[in-house]
C-alpha cells in the first residue's frame, strides 16, 4: 500500500470519524495510513484514487495585535494564537502535505456554515479553490455518501461569506467590547483580568438580568375568589370563579347570593378530537424535550448529537427543519431500527400497518432535514446518556410517523340558577392512543366519562371565600427557558446559542440553583456597564437586525464588506467616547471584582448607595412601603400581619423579603 501517492482528490472530513465514515462508503477495504499520528484513508472510487483525511473543525481563526480599538484582523494557524488548540497543529501539518499532490479538492464538512468556512479555509491557504468542489449529506450513511459524492457541487460561496462574515462580525464585536472592559479595570488597579461580552451573549445576559431584578422586586397583591364544592353523581369537584375581588366584603356578598341559589347542569358537551403527533425534532426542539425529559443542558444535548451523529446513528442534527422530504426512504429506516428498538417498531406497525406518513411541521431548514435516526444498527457501544438520546430521537421520529391520537372530551357547564355565573368541569376519555404509546411523555389525562345528563341539579355542598395571592407574570429561567427566548428572540443560531449560553455561566456572570438561572453580582455589575456605557450596541434589536443581515448574506443580498463595514461604523460611536467614561467603568467593575474596596450593602455585595442598601434592596424598600398600603386598605391587617404574609409568599422576591427580614 502506497500511502504517498501523487495525483488524488484530496477529500476534507471536518472530524476523524466523518472521514473513517466517508473512506467506508466509497470502499469496503479502504487502505489506512498515519502521518502527525493522525490517521487518514486513501480508496479507489470509479476509477480514481481518493485521499480522505480530517480536519479537527476551524484550523484557521482570526487574529489582530493588541491594540485598541482594532478593526484590523488576519486569518491564523489556530495553534499559533491559542495555546488550547494545541493539537490541531498534527491536522494543520498534515492537510498541507496532502494538498501538495491533490490535483482536486472536495470539501466535505459538515454541510452548514461553519463546515463550509472550514473546508474553505484549507484549501485556500494549501489547496487551489478553482479545483475544489462542495460534498453535501445529512447523514453519515453509505447511500447518502455516494449520493453525495455523485452529485458535487461547486463552493457555496454564499454560506463561506455568511460565515466569514459572521466570524469577522463576533470578533470585532467582541474582542473591542471585551477590551473596553479590561483596559479599564486595568487603568484603575494596573491588573489584568479577563472579562469579556458578546454580540449575542450581551443581550442575553442583560435580558436575563433585567428580568431576575424584577422578579426580585415582586410583591403579590392580595385578592379574593369565591370557591365552591359540589357533588355531581359520586364524586366531589371544587370550583373557583375566574372573578377576582380586591375587597373581601365584596366576593363574600357573591358567595351568599351563589349560597341561596340552586346549582343545575345547564350543558353536557361530547366532542371527538384528535391529539395531533409531533413533528420530527429540529435542534431546538431536541434541546427543549431532553432539558425537560432527561434533564440534559443545551449545549450538552448538541455534544451528544454530533456523536451520534458521526456515529451514523442520527441525520445531521444542528437544522431548523422539522420536516423529512420525500426522498428520505423512511420504510427503510424503520426496518432497519428494528434491531435495536424491536418493541417500538413493532408498536409502529401495527398502529400505521405499514403506511407511515411523516407529519410535517412549520420549520424548514434549506440545508437539511429535521432529525431523524438513519435505521443503521448500533455498532459501538453507546454510553447511557447517547442511548437515553437516540432513543428519545428515534421515539419522536416513530411518533412523527404515527397516527394522532384520538381523545373524548366532556365539557359539562354548571349554571348558579338566579345568577349570570357558570363553570365547567372537563373530562377526558382517551379513545385511540395511537402517538402517545411511542412517545409517553406527553402527560394527557385519560378519565372515565360522567354519567349526567342535562337540567340535572346539583348539590351545593359549600361555599367559601379565600384570599389568594396574585402570582407574578415575569418568571424565572431554567436553561431551556432561555434557549427558547434566544430563539423567537432572533439571537444566535441554533448551532451556537448552547455554547453562548454556557459562556456566560464559565465566565461566572451567571449561576445555577436546582436548575433555575441566577445572574451573579458581577453579572449583574456587567450588565449596568453595558447598559449605562454601550446602551444601543447591546440591545436586542441591533442583535436581531445583524442576524437579518448575516442572513441576506446566504441569500446573496448583502455583503461581507458591508455587513462589516456597519459593524465598525456603529461601534466607533461608541469607543470614541470611551475614554470619557473609562475610569468611572474601571471603577465600577473593579469593586464587584474586589480589587478595589467599597461599602457594601448590608444584603448582598452590591455597592452601598442609600442607608447601606445597593439601589435595587433600596427600590425594595420604597416599594414595599407603597405596597402595605394598598394591603392595608384590601385585608385591614395590622402591618405586622401583612409582612407575615407577604414574608411567608413563595412568589415574593428576595430583595423584598431581605427588607422584610430587617423591618421584622
Amino acid at each position: 500500500m502506497n500511502c504517498y501517492p501523487k495525483n488524488y482528490i484530496l477529500v476534507i472530513a471536518e472530524k476523524s470519524k466523518a472521514a473513517k465514515k466517508i473512506a467506508e462508503a466509497l470502499s469496503e477495504k479502504p487502505a489506512i495510513c498515519k502521518k502527525y499520528s493522525v490517521s487518514y484513508w486513501i480508496v479507489n472510487y470509479k476509477g480514481k484514487v481518493n485521499v480522505i483525511a480530517p480536519a479537527a473543525g476551524h484550523l484557521f481563526n482570526l487574529y489582530g495585535d493588541s491594540s485598541f480599538p482594532i478593526f484590523s484582523m488576519d486569518w491564523k494557524p489556530l495553534w499559533e494564537i491559542d495555546e488550547s488548540a494545541k493539537y490541531t497543529k498534527k491536522y494543520y501539518n498534515l492537510l498541507k502535505d496532502l494538498s501538495k499532490y491533490a490535483i482536486e479538492y472536495i470539501n466535505a464538512c459538515d454541510y452548514d456554515i461553519e463546515g463550509s468556512v472550514i473546508g474553505y479555509m484549507i484549501i485556500k491557504h494549501f489547496g487551489d479553490l478553482k479545483k475544489a468542489k462542495r460534498m453535501k449529506f445529512s447523514a453519515l450513511t453509505k447511500q447518502d455518501i455516494q449520493k453525495a459524492y455523485s452529485n458535487l457541487s461547486p463552493l457555496d460561496y454564499n454560506m463561506i461569506n455568511a460565515g466569514i462574515a459572521r466570524h469577522k462580525v463576533d470578533w470585532i464585536w467582541g474582542i473591542n467590547v471585551s477590551r473596553a472592559l479590561m483596559l479599564a479595570v486595568s487603568s484603575v488597579t494596573k491588573k489584568r483580568v479577563t472579562l469579556s461580552a458578546g454580540r449575542v451573549q450581551s443581550p442575553t445576559l442583560i435580558h436575563v438580568v433585567e428580568n431576575e431584578i424584577a422578579r426580585e422586586l415582586y410583591i403579590p397583591l392580595p385578592v379574593y375568589r369565591v370557591h365552591i364544592k359540589i357533588r355531581l353523581g359520586n364524586e366531589t369537584f371544587s370550583l373557583s370563579l375566574d372573578t377576582t375581588f380586591e375587597y373581601k366584603e365584596e366576593a363574600q356578598e357573591v358567595a351568599n347570593k351563589i349560597k341561596k341559589s340552586k346549582a343545575v347542569v345547564d350543558e353536557v358537551r361530547i366532542e371527538e378530537k384528535s391529539l395531533t403527533r409531533p413533528s420530527p425534532f429540529n435542534l431546538g426542539d431536541l434541546q427543549a424535550e431532553a432539558g425537560r425529559i432527561l434533564g440534559y443542558s443545551p449545549y450538552y444535548v448538541e455534544r451528544l448529537a454530533e456523536e451520534l451523529y458521526l456515529d451514523g446513528l442520527i441525520s445531521y442534527p444542528r437544522t431548523n427543519s422539522q420536516k423529512i422530504p420525500q426522498s428520505v426512504d423512511v420504510k427503510s429506516i424503520v426496518n432497519g431500527l428494528e434491531a435495536n428498538f424491536k418493541n417500538l417498531v413493532g408498536l409502529v406497525r401495527n398502529i400505521t400497518k405499514g403506511d407511515y406518513i411523516v407529519r410535517q411541521g412549520n420549520k424548514d431548514d434549506p440545508a437539511h432535514p429535521a432529525i431523524y435516526p438513519t435505521g443503521n444498527r448500533i455498532t459501538e457501544k453507546l454510553g447511557i446518556r447517547q442511548y437515553k438520546l437516540f432513543e428519545l430521537i428515534t421515539r419522536r421520529f416513530l411518533a412523527s410517523i404515527s397516527r394522532d391520537a384520538i381523545m373524548i372530551t366532556q365539557k359539562i357547564t354548571i349554571r348558579f340558577k338566579g345568577l349570570n355565573m357558570s363553570d365547567e368541569i372537563i373530562r377526558q376519555k382517551i379513545k385511540f392512543k395511537g402517538w402517545l404509546l411511542l412517545y409517553p411523555y406527553h402527560s394527557v389525562k385519560d378519565e372515565e366519562l360522567l354519567n349526567v345528563k342535562e337540567g340535572e341539579e346539583v348539590k351545593i355542598e359549600s361555599v367559601s371565600v379565600k384570599m389568594d395571592l396574585v402570582k407574578p407574570s415575569v418568571k424565572r429561567y431554567n436553561k431551556i427557558q432561555l434557549l427558547k427566548w434566544m430563539e423567537t428572540s432572533n439571537l444566535g443560531t441554533e448551532a451556537t446559542r448552547g455554547k453562548i449560553m454556557e459562556t456566560l455561566f464559565n465566565r461566572k456572570y451567571l449561576s445555577q440553583k436546582r436548575g433555575t438561572i441566577y445572574p451573579t453580582s458581577l453579572g449583574i455589575v456587567i450588565v449596568e456597564v453595558l447598559k449605562d456605557y454601550f446602551k444601543d450596541l447591546t440591545s436586542i434589536e441591533l442583535t436581531s437586525k445583524m442576524e437579518e443581515k448575516l442572513n441576506e448574506i446566504l441569500d446573496g443580498k448583502e455583503t461581507v464588506e458591508g455587513v462589516v463595514t456597519e459593524t465598525i461604523n456603529t461601534l466607533k460611536i461608541y469607543l470614541d467616547n470611551y475614554n470619557k467614561y473609562k475610569d468611572q467603568i474601571g471603577i465600577k467593575l473593579a469593586k464587584i471584582l474586589g480589587l478595589v474596596r467599597y461599602k457594601k450593602c448590608k444584603f448582598c455585595d452590591l455597592e452601598a448607595e442609600y442607608d447601606n442598601l445597593c439601589k435595587y434592596h433600596y427600590n425594595a424598600f420604597i416599594k414595599l412601603k407603597e405596597v402595605l398600603k394598598v394591603w392595608k386598605e384590601r385585608t385591614k391587617l395590622e402591618d405586622k400581619d401583612i409582612l407575615k404574609k407577604i414574608y411567608s409568599s413563595k412568589t415574593t422576591g428576595k430583595y423584598i423579603k431581605d427588607i422584610i427580614s430587617e423591618m421584622m
